[in-house]
């Protein structure tokens, strides 16, 4: 698909955008192009029709970007912002809309600049302009449509969730464009995100390393008498000292009897002699997703009966892996981990599913009732929680699925008792 693409002047060329302050660009190591591929994939795949995707209206602590705006576009912090897509448009298939300017808001909030080309370039987009001009623009795209559609393409929500603003928007423009229609395409993104490419692969590699890194930190540091959130601290001082500005999820630090609640987050128990502790904990890494679960002894050396419960879940864990590859479903690697939990007698102490893709969220976009794909990031957590005993077990991993199989993207992280116990052996 032909797409036209700004082209640099003499005077502004890629290194003047760089350091030009107030310009909204792609950060981190997604080069800009990656975004433009995707935008050229999206529209193809729409093929006809016109669809808005909206940025996050606000972007500050705790919210962040709009994830299906950011995969398209790779503008973290643009906030009020909104792409059109309009595959038969004759000059702009693809249009950046951005928050109105405000002068006075610079001393707030740092320089914004001007529309004009060096924003063009910027952003890698043929025509950035205001929001105020969507509307009419979207109207514009809708008439050059030979069926005048409007493709949705965000999430289905219950009758029970707030309209999404990107249906919204769809509908009241399609109550005023007369012989316009509304398309579904709720699943195309999904599609497209839950297929990685090798640069995300390298950004996820990159936050599944340093979290892998910090577990062997907390493992090595933990002891009775500390806090559940001592421990926590120990990852979380790792993840920011290696620039990861968030968690990429509430973490999980249960010992004892809060390691059978699945989604305990208190993190504020004292971890005592015996237990243990069971770490639920990624970092977010420019904007992707890290998911790692290891339970280990807090004195470091796993009773009899704790070897008993993690050697079936490890047995069921290798049961779900040995099978991830293209065409296997999900279905196919709950029932490979479930036997071996069924047939070891707890059945009924394995509450949940055997895992979820990863990738910009931790429960990332993508369609589980179809078959594993090359390119998939996903996470296999088999576990038996055993609460009248304090004895909650869960081993999850971040998986690639790969042309021939998988590959385990946090086997750096020991997982076999042996290893586990020899890494926390105090000198």
């Amino acid at each position: 698909m032909d797409i036209r693409y700004p082209k640099a002047t003499p005077n502004i060329n890629e290194q003047t955008i760089q350091n030009m302050a107030g310009v909204p660009k792609p950060t981190g190591m997604i080069p800009a192009e990656v975004y433009r591929d995707r935008r050229r994939r999206l529209l193809e795949k729409m093929g006809t029709g016109v669809a808005v995707i909206f940025s996050a209206d606000s972007i500050g602590k705790g919210q962040r970007q709009d994830l299906d705006f950011y995969y398209l576009t790779g503008l973290e912090y643009e906030a009020g912002a909104a792409l059109l897509l309009a595959p038969e448009h004759p000059h702009f298939k693809e249009q950046l809309f951005l928050s109105a300017l405000d002068i006075e808001d610079t001393r707030w909030h740092g320089t914004r600049l001007m529309l004009g080309r060096a924003l063009d370039l910027g952003t890698g987009f043929a025509k950035a302009k205001r929001i105020s001009l969507l509307a009419p623009s979207l109207v514009e795209a809708v008439l050059y449509s030979a069926k005048r559609e409007l493709v949705y393409l965000g999430p289905i929500v219950g009758y029970q969730t707030a309209i999404p603003k990107q249906l919204q928007v769809l509908r009241d423009a399609s109550a005023r464009i007369l012989g316009s229609s509304i398309r579904d395409g709720h699943e195309i993104l999904p599609r497209m995100r839950s297929i990685h490419d090798a640069y995300e692969i390298e950004v996820m590699s990159k936050a599944i390393g340093i979290t892998t890194e910090a577990f062997k930190l907390a493992m090595k540091t933990v002891q009775p008498g500390m806090n559940e959130g001592q421990l926590q601290s120990v990852f979380e001082n790792h993840f920011r000292a290696n620039l990861c500005k968030a968690n990429a999820y509430e973490p999980i630090v249960g010992a004892g009897g809060n390691s059978c609640v699945l989604h305990y987050t208190q993190n504020n128990q004292q971890i005592k002699d015996g237990d243990l502790v069971l770490c639920d904990v990624g970092c977010e890494f420019e904007m992707y997703a890290s998911d790692i679960t290891r339970t280990f002894p807090a004195n470091g050396k796993f009773s009899p009966r704790q070897r008993e419960i993690y050697t079936i879940v490890l047995n069921a864990w290798k049961a779900a892996v040995a099978i991830a590859r293209p065409g296997t479903t999900w279905q196919a690697l709950n029932d490979a981990a479930r036997q071996v939990i069924e047939d070891a007698g707890y059945a009924d102490e394995y509450f949940h599913s055997v895992g979820h893709f990863v990738g910009l969220y931790v429960h990332d976009a993508g369609i589980q009732r179809e078959i594993l794909s090359a390119g998939m990031v996903i996470t296999v957590e088999p576990g038996i929680y055993l609460a009248s005993e304090g004895i909650g077990i869960r081993i999850e991993d971040d998986i690639l699925i790969t042309e021939d199989g998988c590959r385990v993207l946090s086997a750096n992280l020991p997982r076999e008792i042996d290893e586990i116990e020899q890494l926390m052996a105090k000198a």
